[in-house]
């Protein structure tokens, strides 16, 4: 994994999201000293299309009598977890 300062980033943007995208070079980039900040390639897309959740959904098999407790054991989860907030709101 490469390693490099904000700077030297900033001013090879270009070439750097380029190694990143054709070569799948990782780069962590630092200021002082102390990693802040990674650029890594996307992960390759899902095989599954959106459009084919459905048949996906249709496909799996039914919870059968235990699905209600599950309802409930999760709604309970739910309950004692506090809501994220977000940061940006």
């Amino acid at each position: 994994m490469e390693r490099i300062s904000v700077t030297q980033a900033v001013r090879q943007f270009s070439d750097l999201l380029n190694r990143v995208f054709y070569q799948g070079t990782i780069v962590e980039l630092e200021r002082g000293n102390k990693v802040i900040a990674r650029i890594s390639p996307v992960d390759h897309e899902s095989p599954i299309k959106v459009k084919d959740l459905n048949r996906l959904f249709i496909g799996l098999p039914l919870l059968g009598e235990d699905s209600k407790s599950f309802a409930k054991d999760l709604a309970d989860i739910r309950k004692q977890i506090p809501l994220e907030q977000n940061q940006w709101d």
